[in-house]
């Protein structure tokens, strides 16, 4: 039977090394070529796969001129990672809209890739006697402050370049930022093939009028691979420099709305964390988070996000989280923000819809994205019940049993005068009976409280900001048992192991949050003054942990040189 056991375990080894070896993801350079120009098919498989991919599937759309392999190495927070990059470069057969079909490698498929092959135009840039040219294009060429412009520097050259150097475009008035990786491709201009690199640039203009982008300059050396000469650097200077590009920047339109100027090509607001079922309960925080994401903006031009004031709930936003990605050549901002909302009161707690208003550039028009309303339904939280003070009805009720027997008896022994000491016995019964109701009431109060001090509420809330934020607002009032249930809740948030004061007082080093300590405690048990103000002070910024000494090691070596 052992032997059967282990017989499957090796053989589901395979299954489990195949199961975790990521698929191969297949992406094109780009999108969109002309007749006559190359595009790069880029497989990225893992390092565990060492078998090519069959192209026969691409010899009916494509011609494959050629293939290459790429392999990265990076180690991210002590962990290693490796992918390969299997490129391969094709020139489409024909025009129209066509489908790079999935490929084989490893056992495993690829996804398919659409690209859009249209005519070129054959009497542009650059002319068919020049070995090297450079091109710059602008899209949109109307646009609005702050919106991104997607310029677009092409490198053309029918020569073998040794070197070369290309530098930025530059506009006055506006931010430049490239963007993505260069894309290297071929194309037919003039009946001549040319290689082409291609890079992309966001451009952000930041005043209204006219708009120059002045392009870079390019400066390398062709060589010819037929020339001894070559070889000893030998080489032919050449140059190249793209015409000005001038876009006309419009000013915010009057039709807009006050607030922020997002120029977006697409927005989206969300908002995740809500209950499903649309309930809580009073004091167990919610945690919300807001997303916000544009295309054509950057994450800095994006608006801080925010909750409106919720009526019967306290709101503490946490540290927003921005981030940027590429839409294609477009570049995407991402902002996100979180939430705690702790529910003060039980009912309907209504969260109001948000809204944005931003201008869609590519319509032209005013848009407004939309976090809906939402209502919660609120529910009493589970706290324990208040302590009952001495001299409350719960020792004569819970005495009144034995009590009215007790005296029920000494009513009957009155009338006989004979005997008084009956009277004095029964008398002396009834007040030990009594006594002993009394210790087991005292008794079981206290054993109750230190029960409660030990156990948390079940509302009791388990983050330490949430924590930290109901502290300050109990020190607020005058109720120092609440004051001391919060502060140990927020500290057990840290510190489980904690359960009383007097732990707590240990564990911080001495000063002032000891002596707020102290005073909370001179407050509830000696009538001291309320404490509120030097408990807020003292535990503002969190808690003053002491650092445990160093200890002695007395067991060590003795000197190495004694006296």
């Amino acid at each position: 039977m052992r032997g059967i056991l282990l017989g499957l375990v090796l053989g589901c080894v395979p299954l489990l090394a195949w199961a975790q070896d990521s698929a191969p993801v297949a992406s094109l350079d780009r999108s969109r070529v002309g007749v006559g120009e190359t595009v790069t098919l880029n497989i990225e498989i893992g390092d565990q796969t060492t078998d090519s991919p069959d192209l026969s599937p691409l010899t009916p759309d494509f011609i494959v001129l050629g293939t290459s392999t790429n392999h990265t190495l990076s180690i991210i927070d002590g962990k290693r990672e490796s992918k390969t990059i299997l490129g391969i470069a094709l020139r489409p057969r024909r025009e129209g809209h066509l489908t790079v079909p999935a490929l084989s490698i490893g056992g495993q498929r690829t996804q398919p890739a659409s690209l859009d092959v249209v005519a070129s135009s054959d009497t542009g840039t650059p002319a068919a006697d020049r070995p090297v040219a450079l091109e710059g294009t602008a899209e949109p060429r109307r646009a609005y402050v702050g919106q991104q412009i997607d310029y677009t520097l092409r490198l053309y050259f029918s020569v073998n370049l040794a070197d070369g150097q290309l530098g930025d475009p530059t506009a006055e008035g506006a931010e430049v930022r490239r963007v993505g990786q260069d894309a290297n491709y071929q194309t037919m201009r003039g009946g001549r093939r040319f290689n082409v690199v291609e890079r992309h640039y966001a451009i952000f203009p930041q005043h209204a009028g006219t708009l120059e982008i002045l392009p870079p300059a390019f400066q390398g050396t062709a060589v010819d691979p037929t020339d001894a000469n070559s070889f000893f650097g030998a080489g032919q200077p050449v140059n190249a420099v793209a015409e000005k590009v001038r876009v006309d920047v419009r000013a915010r339109p009057a039709s807009a709305t006050d607030g922020a100027w997002i120029p977006a090509r697409d927005l989206k607001l969300t908002l995740d964390g809500l209950p499903a079922n649309g309930k809580a309960r009073v004091g167990q925080p919610l945690t919300l988070t807001m997303h916000l994401t544009a295309t054509g903006m950057p994450f800095e031009a994006l608006p801080a996000l925010s909750l409106p004031k919720l009526d019967g709930a306290d709101v503490y936003p946490d540290k927003a989280v921005t981030g940027g990605g590429l839409s294609g050549s477009w570049v995407t901002g991402r902002r996100q923000q979180g939430f705690a909302v702790v529910p003060t009161r039980a009912g309907t707690l209504h969260i109001p819809s948000t809204t944005l208003h931003w201008w869609n550039v590519v319509t032209d028009k005013p848009e407004v994205a939309t976090v809906p309303a939402r209502d919660i339904d609120v529910a009493e939280g589970g706290a324990a019940a208040p302590a009952t003070t001495a001299g409350a009805v719960t020792l004569p009720s819970a005495a009144s049993p034995k009590a009215t027997t007790a005296a029920g008896v000494a009513t009957s022994a009155v009338p006989d005068a004979g005997y008084p000491w009956r009277s004095l016995f029964v008398g002396a019964l009834a007040l030990w009976l009594l006594t002993l109701v009394a210790w087991f009431v005292v008794a079981r109060k206290g054993g109750l409280r230190q029960a409660r001090e030990a156990v948390p509420p079940a509302d009791a809330p388990t983050r330490e900001r949430p924590a930290h934020a109901l502290f300050l607002k109990t020190v607020a009032g005058t109720d120092f048992a609440a004051m001391e249930r919060s502060l140990l809740q927020w500290a057990r948030t840290v510190r489980p192991p904690l359960r009383t004061l007097g732990e707590l007082s240990a564990a911080l080093r001495e000063g002032a949050q000891t002596d707020a300590i102290a005073a909370l405690q001179r407050a509830r048990f000696a009538g001291g003054e309320a404490p509120g103000a030097i408990l807020r002070d003292a535990f503002e910024r969190g808690f003053d942990w002491s650092t445990p000494a160093a200890s002695k090691n007395d067991g060590g070596l003795p000197p190495l040189y004694p006296r």
